[in-house]
């Protein structure tokens, strides 16, 4: 039997309330999970917080490491104990390799002489890292979209993958009997101006209601959305574990991810939506998907008989219209969304191509100059 590769996920925060709820911080348990569909692996996923702790994330232990930086915390903590807990692993991921926890932790990873490879999942520019080349120490990078690719390719010469995924299909899947709200529009993600949730509601017509799910993390937009829904039919949710989100995919007609370049607030957005993981998540429980062109969000909808793509108020009111009128999808669009996800971004799929990547990493590593 050949002998269990041992991988370290090195990440800056966790998906928690003790931490940070996010669709980064997610991926990185979901990255795990698929892995463990595609051979003989052990990982172990370390991360940073106030203090030292160990658990268990669907049987992947998680060790939190005490952060040491006395002015940081978050995309910026590190932890010198990595140099005592990384001997021993074959690889390590390296998780949001350009903030200060990844240009530290990939020093201390290279000193050890570790294979390397790295994933942006959207925080940080980091000079050192970007401009001054600190990424070349990676012995290779995986995008989660082709989005995510175009912004570092120029920055590094070796090899790259773009793994789009993966996604718990069997977790996020339609109900055996299926009984959706025809009016009934989601939306799903942090509650941030970059998410565009205002143009969902703004776009919304008298017959449709609009779920929002998702935490506050900037109370002025969170209360501009609540004026701009007074007479609408809106409800937030703020609260919804796995088990409440998965009745919601179930339960809508459409979901729509609004995520924009430039806020309402007129801010541009250096990285909206390098991979929109709730999109998927929603196709794979059968539900039909309206995406704004922005991003990595058009890659998730390759066929517009399950998805379509709006540029502005114009378009995503004509698609909410063709919704509430029943122009628009066929009765047949939800099985297509779900065979598709889990065709090309379903754990198994994701976790073939990413054993293969780890694999041909650890055969050609870069020769350090």
């Amino acid at each position: 039997m050949r002998k269990a590769l041992r991988v370290a996920h090195l990440t800056p925060a966790y998906f928690s309330p003790d931490s940070v709820v996010g669709g980064g911080e997610r991926y990185v348990y979901y990255l795990a999970q698929a892995l463990r569909t595609a051979g003989n692996f052990e990982q172990c996923v370390f991360t940073v917080g106030a203090e030292n702790k160990l658990f268990e994330h669907d049987g992947i232990p998680v060790r939190v490491l005490r952060n040491e930086s006395p002015l940081a915390s978050g995309m910026d903590a590190f932890s010198a104990a990595l140099w005592r807990e990384l001997p021993g692993f074959d690889l390590v991921h390296l998780h949001q390799p350009l903030t200060l926890f990844g240009a530290y932790s990939l020093a201390i990873v290279r000193s050890l002489s570790i294979p390397a490879v790295g994933t942006d999942l959207g925080a940080g520019e980091d000079t050192l890292m970007l401009s001054a080349r600190g990424i070349e120490l990676l012995d290779g990078i995986i995008s989660i979209s082709l989005y995510a690719q175009s912004l570092i390719i120029r920055y590094f010469s070796g090899l790259h993958e773009v793994l789009i995924g993966p996604v718990d299909t069997d977790h996020f899947c339609p109900a055996a009997n299926a009984a959706y709200d025809p009016n009934m529009v989601l939306c799903v993600g942090r509650i941030m101006p970059h998410k565009g949730i205002d143009r969902v509601v703004a776009a919304l017509p008298p017959e449709q209601r609009l779920i929002v799910a998702g935490r506050v993390y900037h109370e002025p937009y969170y209360n501009l959305l609540r004026e701009m829904a007074k007479g609408k039919d809106v409800r937030f949710v703020h609260d919804a574990d796995d088990t409440v989100l998965l009745e919601l995919y179930r339960s809508a007609r459409l979901f729509v991810q609004a995520s924009t370049a430039r806020d309402i607030y007129g801010t541009t957005v250096a990285k909206p939506e390098l991979m929109g993981l709730t999109t998927l998540e929603a196709m794979a429980c059968g539900l039909p998907t309206a995406v704004a062109d922005t991003g990595s969000l058009p890659e998730l909808v390759p066929d517009s008989r399950f998805g379509r793509v709006f540029a502005n108020h114009d378009d995503l009111s004509a698609i909410l219209r063709d919704v509430a009128a029943g122009v628009w999808p066929a009765p047949e669009a939800g099985t297509l969304a779900r065979a598709h996800v889990v065709a090309v971004h379903g754990m198994e799929t994701i976790g073939r191509r990413l054993a293969a990547f780890y694999r041909a990493v650890l055969a050609h590593p870069r020769r350090l100059r």
